[in-house]
């Protein structure tokens, strides 16, 4: 059987198997991939029903949740004071809603979502692997996933890393699938990938400039940008049918064109301030958010989005020597440990539910697997300085545009979450040269032939 690993020029080449090793067809691994999603799942349904996770009265996960219920009874998209809102991006309330409405409003009903997400991610992160860097070390790459302690963790909580975490890949996944394709026929799979971007986009603003990421995959495939500037217009222009009328609306509710929420500014001041250490700065986002007390929450929201964009800007403008060292910092905080998946499921002190022992041992589980995965990322270092793969360039672009973006605001180890999957076929790819007798040493000679 043809393997579905892409060739240049017409689309990528695998990046991990060792010269003459015959790559398995998608029948030959149907067994264990099964095995792995039958565990995914399992995995993740048993952590839902251990947990008994609730929202609490606070947090992120408490305002999605509430902004789901908000639209189910009538009262629209809002704030806590039942004014008109964009301050969080809908997307993840847009679908909770939907599940409410199914429900009858269960959290459970949500979690169990989160289960088919979380589990449906690891056969995305599969399909992706054996067409970016072989079957072999795709199927490793979802095993890892499948796996992954704080990929389990945010299963139970309603915030949108699971849900977001599956649609990005799904749509990379389509844009992959019509690298191999020719003719204008097949940009249908790539409107498609742009519906999806577009949703992913409402759920997480990250999202947006994803389109920008794929043109060197597509360079390095042999296509010239005749044939990439339709491709980046019909992703466009899926990703504009979703996001336009979200920005419609907030034009009529708020009395301005916010494209997708008002939080980017906060966020951008917390990252560019006097006191910004690269990390979340609550203090600096409330005073900002708290700002302008004599307006009406409406108008104070907009206020402080355009506010923490300028007052950002021009406290970076006026510290560049700050500002040389700020990326640091953030890149510190974004991958510093993996807490933060079961901190969620705590409420982060407010609903303890284990022993001591207990979160020591799943905080300890969460870090060691975590960097372990890195540890393997970071040993295949030699085989990402060669990237005339496109299927590896492609991954490692795709990393380091999820770094990038979040060194424009600041740092948190909760944002890494949805570019986990990626790093897991980075890191999947040397442990399959390692099993294939493949020894580090060899790996820059072998890069460098490839």
């Amino acid at each position: 059987m043809q393997t579905e690993t892409l060739d240049a020029p017409k689309a990528p080449q695998s990046g991990s198997q060792t010269p003459g090793a015959e790559e398995p067809s998608l029948r030959d691994h149907a067994m264990w991939l099964a095995a792995l999603l039958a565990l995914a799942f399992a995995l993740r349904l048993a952590w839902v029903i251990f947990s008994d996770w609730q929202p609490g009265t606070s947090d992120d996960a408490f305002r999605y949740d509430f902004t789901a219920r908000a639209l189910l009874d009538g009262s629209g998209y809002v704030h806590v004071n039942g004014a008109p809102t964009a301050f969080w991006p809908p997307g993840y309330t847009l679908l909770l809603a939907a599940t409410y409405g199914v429900s009858g409003g269960s959290v459970l009903a949500a979690q169990l979502l989160n289960v088919v997400l979380g589990t449906a991610t690891v056969g995305i992160t599969y399909l992706i692997g054996r067409r970016t860097v072989g079957p072999r070390a795709g199927l490793l790459g979802a095993a890892i996933v499948a796996c992954f302690p704080s990929l389990i963790f945010f299963t139970a909580v309603t915030l949108s890393e699971t849900a977001f975490t599956f649609f990005a890949l799904l749509a990379i996944y389509l844009i992959v699938v019509e690298a191999q394709r020719e003719g204008s026929r097949h940009l249908r799979l790539l409107l498609g990938a742009g519906l999806i971007l577009g949703f992913a986009t409402l759920v997480r603003g990250q999202a947006l400039l994803l389109p920008l990421v794929i043109v060197p995959f597509w360079l390095a495939s042999g296509l010239r940008w005749p044939a990439i500037v339709p491709k980046l217009v019909v992703l466009a222009l899926g990703i504009g049918l979703i996001v336009t009328p979200w920005t419609i609306r907030n034009a009529i509710e708020l009395d301005s064109p916010v494209l997708i929420s008002t939080n980017a500014g906060v966020n951008f001041w917390m990252g560019h301030n006097p006191n910004a250490g690269g990390a979340l700065d609550l203090a600096a986002g409330n005073e900002l958010v708290f700002r302008h007390p004599e307006l009406t929450t409406v108008e104070r929201e907009v206020r402080i989005n355009i506010e923490g964009f300028r007052d950002g800007l021009a406290y970076a403008a006026g510290h560049p020597a700050r500002e040389l060292v700020l990326p640091f910092r953030k890149l510190f905080w974004l991958y510093y440990n993996d807490e933060e998946g079961l901190k969620w499921n705590e409420g982060h002190g407010a609903q303890p539910f284990l022993s001591g022992a207990a979160r020591q041992a799943l905080t300890a589980l969460s870090n060691v697997y975590y960097f372990a995965v890195a540890g393997f990322l970071l040993l295949g270092a030699p085989l990402w300085l060669s990237l005339r793969r496109p299927g590896r360039l492609l991954l490692v672009s795709l990393l380091a545009y999820w770094t990038l973006v979040h060194l424009v605001f600041f740092g948190d180890p909760r944002f890494h979450a949805p570019i986990m999957p990626i790093v897991a076929l980075l890191a999947a790819t040397p442990w399959q040269m390692l099993r294939s007798g493949l020894w580090p040493w060899s790996w820059w000679t072998y890069a460098g032939s490839r």
